[in-house]
């Protein structure tokens, strides 16, 4: 699949592009940056060298270095003591409240700016009618637009910027700081009214920014922020972040910068670096007042708000799944800045994503009161609503949107991106078509109409509750053996055995597989890389297809347990309309597996109910989106399984469909709880921590009543040694002689084990054996000694040698392989040897079915189906292998002779 990969040389001129992976550039963005005046003791960092060059230039005066210092977010103490330097280093800063913006000695460009960011547009055009009659800069003209578009005045905005576009176009422009406010200028007329000659504007705007950086000042700081702001736009993140680095090169307190940044970061998941920049904002925007300062105008009482950092960290919770936290961060902006239009739609898409559709729909009165007509909120509720997967709901915002701004690609490109992953394909082309009309640039939406047209022609294959769709080759292979074991996932995940939501679909599930990982993330985000392998958004589940190769990242896998993970996720959205927890959306997956526990989590638990650090029921889901130590994320999806188990055997397999309903109906958990459960979430997680307790001692991860904690034992036999034995390991006879007192410990059971095959160079040996059964047997979950013993059963140049004997452990172990097929072959093998073929049969398909692309899995089970005389199964694996590898006559020859073979067997 050949993606969007818009060239430096289309948008950012001719200027040689430096390769930066995003998350470095934005790591490199944020670190060390300096933001303005250091507090005392604090050694600032210098300027950056071109610009310290400048100011070392002899024949400038300090007035003037003081201008330079404040233009490029380097100002001292003493530069800010000017009133409108202050204002000018407040706009830079993102601190609209600073007082000296409120003060007459402020440019008042800078002033009008700072009224239409709070949202009082009227009261900024006051300002800026009062200069009619001089000479309008490009930056007022800019900035009327600007406010006359907040307000609503649509036409008018137009005609202002149409002058602005003709001051453009007629006077050539010297000054590269104004010439990139024309460039502002025309960026918000395409806004507004939509490019009105497509591609040709986009590169227009980007020719004049790379004159104004390359030609005219290459110290304006504006004009890579530009560039990074129309590259954005178009999803060109690696270019975008390319720009930001040279814009805060120039100006490491430049707000704007680092808010595009922190944006880009929450569109890339990278949440971590997103707190990162957000902090960095309320640090530019907090107070800068130094003792020796003196009051600059009147200003109300207050702390000082940071618009950009509180807008960021909305931006960052929506996308974490907790509108609450999204709506509490905007509070202390849309306290002080109530008209704030941003600020605004972005608490309505919180709202929404509440599921609050009434207090959406009234947060967005509230906006058309501000700017009658805005497409804004629309476009903001719509997109949070796509993301929470109420894809009907978020349609109709957003299509809306495209009828109040319907040259507004964003919103067609947001409406077309919501019909891939709802799998209607046709409206998806219709939307994308539209937009690509109005902005060929975009790389999310020309990834996803590619793929849209290339799925187009993808073969289908259909079942009774499945389509499978491939594209025609080798996937065909995997795909036409999906539907069986599809209907029986089916089966399982909407019946009513324990564990089973019990909710048939009135619609087929379509499934998608892509021949790589860059298909496969393309149809889940419109950009190439996603870090799974495999995710439903309702109504379609998109898999990479499970084989190595260049673009694919997983190679094999178990396909058939993750995609039942992920069809468990579209029942329980269609039941629920997606209004779940998070914890109890992945716990519902990870229960319906019907996979052994896994032995990392059963580490991870043991370990966070010994320290007590497992989640309570706000934290588990905070875990899944942000995760505060690496192995968070893990301990949510084992925790979240557990408690879920916990409640199907002391409550019954009603109640998780019980509380269910109860979310679905839109009690929040509290109120389900009590309701379902009869009891509160604190209730519950206290009989939960008792219960889960009890558990760990049946998996050997506790002590057993009587049984003293291994630490216990170690102390006290080094206590007895004396001083200078305090770090002394054990000794084998130390060890024995603790478990003739307690002989299933499975603590002192694991060091003997480990002690004697530490001595045997790290093997097993026949008389370890009744030990190491004794540790199996106390420590039911740990791989550890069927390892062992099957490596010893199997190895035949030991006495205990006994391939048979090896069967039960290699089955243990393949209960829990994911990723690899070679203990299926090897169980498959084994059972041959024995002549059980049915037990052969099911673990070599097994392995076609984990590692379905491989060829000799495939001819191993067409070896094992002639042996048990299923000639049809054979023929269907010797066809597979025609599939594989078409260019191989061999497969053809082996089928002509099978058939003969079934001829003669007649």
């Amino acid at each position: 699949m050949n993606l969007a990969k818009p060239s430096a040389l289309e948008t950012r001129g001719a200027k040689p592009r430096r390769t930066i992976p995003l998350a470095l550039a934005l790591f490199a963005l944020v670190a060390g940056r300096a933001i303005g005046a250091p507090e005392a003791g604090e050694e600032k960092a210098g300027p950056p060298s071109v610009v310290q060059r400048l100011l070392d230039t002899p024949y400038l005066t300090d007035s003037e270095r003081a201008d330079i210092r404040v233009r490029h977010g380097i100002w001292t103490d003493q530069d800010l003591t000017d009133v409108a330097r202050r204002a000018r280093a407040a706009i830079t800063r993102g601190a609209w409240d600073d007082p000296a913006l409120a003060d007459t000695k402020a440019d008042p460009l800078d002033r009008a700016e700072a009224l239409i960011l709070r949202g009082q547009p009227a009261d900024a055009l006051q300002i800026l009618n009062a200069i009619e009659g001089k000479t309008q800069t490009l930056r007022a003209l800019r900035l009327i637009a600007m406010a006359q578009s907040v307000r609503g005045e649509k036409d008018a905005a137009i005609k202002t910027l149409a002058q602005l576009e003709q001051r453009v176009i007629k006077d050539r422009q010297n000054s590269a700081w104004e010439l990139v406010e024309g460039v502002r200028g025309l960026h918000l007329k395409s806004q507004i009214e939509g490019p009105a000659r497509g591609a040709q504007d986009f590169q227009s705007m980007m020719s004049m920014l790379a004159r104004a950086r390359e030609q005219l000042d290459r110290l304006c700081w504006t004009a890579p922020l530009e560039e990074a702001m129309l590259l954005a736009e178009k999803d060109n993140r690696p270019e975008a972040a390319e720009a930001l680095e040279q814009a805060l090169d120039l100006n490491a307190s430049a707000a704007e910068a680092y808010y595009l940044l922190g944006r880009m970061s929450v569109d890339s998941f990278n949440f971590d670096q997103a707190e990162k920049i957000s902090e960095k904002l309320r640090e530019l925007a907090g107070p800068i007042d130094r003792a020796e300062l003196e009051p600059v105008g009147t200003h109300e009482a207050g702390e000082p708000v940071a618009p950009y950092a509180d807008m960021l960290q909305a931006r960052l919770r929506l996308r974490q799944r907790d509108p609450q936290g999204a709506i509490a961060a905007l509070k202390p902006t849309l306290t002080r800045f109530p008209g704030q239009l941003e600020a605004r739609a972005l608490e309505a898409a919180a709202i929404a994503a509440g599921f609050d559709m009434p207090g959406a729909d009234r947060a967005l009165a509230e906006l058309d009161r501000l700017s009658p007509n805005t497409p804004l909120g629309y476009l903001y509720v719509g997109k949070a609503l796509s993301e929470q997967r109420q894809y009907a709901d978020a349609a109709r915002y957003l299509e809306e949107a495209t009828k109040r701004a319907p040259r507004l690609a964003d919103a067609w490109i947001e409406l077309g991106l919501l019909e891939v992953q709802a799998a209607r394909d046709e409206r998806a082309l219709a939307a994308l078509e539209k937009a690509e009309a109005l902005d060929p640039f975009n790389v999310r939406a020309a990834n996803s109409l590619k793929l849209v047209r290339d799925v187009a022609g993808f073969s289908r294959i259909e079942s009774d509750h499945f389509i499978v769709r491939y594209r025609p080759g080798v996937d065909l292979a995997l795909a036409r053996e999906m539907p069986p074991i599809l209907e029986r996932i089916y089966a399982r995940v909407t019946g009513d055995k324990p564990g089973g939501i019990r909710y048939p679909l009135d619609f087929k599930t379509v499934i998608e597989l892509m021949p790589d990982h860059q298909w496969f993330s393309v149809r889940i985000t419109g950009m190439p890389k996603v870090h799974t392998m495999a995710a439903a958004t309702g109504p379609l589940i998109a898999m990479e297809a499970p084989r190595l190769g260049e673009k694919n990242t997983v190679g094999a896998y178990d396909w058939a347990r993750v995609v039942q993970h992920e069809f468990t996720h579209t029942v329980t959205l269609a039941r629920t309309s997606n209004r779940l927890p998070h914890w109890f959306t992945e716990a519902s997956a990870v229960y319906l597996e019907d996979a052994p526990r896994d032995w990392t989590y059963i580490q991870i638990l043991a370990r966070a109910y010994e320290t007590d650090t497992l989640f309570d029921l706000d934290d588990i889901n905070i875990a899944f989106t942000r995760p505060k130590k690496p192995s968070d994320r893990s301990q949510a999806y084992g925790q979240g399984a557990w408690m879920y188990e916990y409640i199907v055997r002391k409550y019954g397999p009603e109640a998780p469909l019980k509380l269910m309903d109860r979310y679905a109906a839109g009690d929040r958990e509290p109120e389900a709880f009590q309701t379902v459960l009869g009891v509160s979430r604190e209730q519950f997680l206290d009989e939960f921590k008792a219960w889960a307790g009890e558990q760990l001692i049946e998996w050997g991860m506790r002590p057993k009543p009587g049984q003293p904690e291994l630490l216990t034992l170690l102390e006290e036999w080094r206590t007895k040694l004396g001083e200078g034995h305090e770090e002394d390991p054990p000794t084998i006879e130390v060890v024995d002689a603790w478990l003739k007192d307690y002989p299933d410990h499975a603590d002192l059971l694991e060091v003997a084990v480990k002690l004697r095959v530490t001595g045997n160079k790290n093997k097993a040996s026949p008389e370890m054996i009744p030990l190491i059964e004794a540790f199996s047997a106390a420590r039911p979950g740990d791989p550890t000694p069927h390892k062992l013993l099957a490596a010893l059963f199997l190895d035949e140049s030991s006495p205990a040698h006994d391939a048979a004997k090896a069967i039960p452990h290699l089955e243990f172990l393949d209960a829990r392989e994911q990723n690899s097929a070679s203990l299926s072959i090897q169980l498959a093998r084994l059972y041959a040897e024995q002549g059980q073929w049915d037990r052969a049969w099911a673990k070599a398909i097994r392995a076609c079915t984990v590692a379905p692309y491989e060829a000799s899995n495939r001819e191993f089970a067409a070896t094992i189906a002639i042996k048990r005389g299923d000639f049809d199964a054979a023929k269907w694996q010797l066809e597979a292998l025609q599939i594989l590898e078409p260019d191989r006559p061999i497969h053809a020859q082996r089928l002509k002779a099978l058939e003969d073979l079934k001829a003669k067997q007649k």
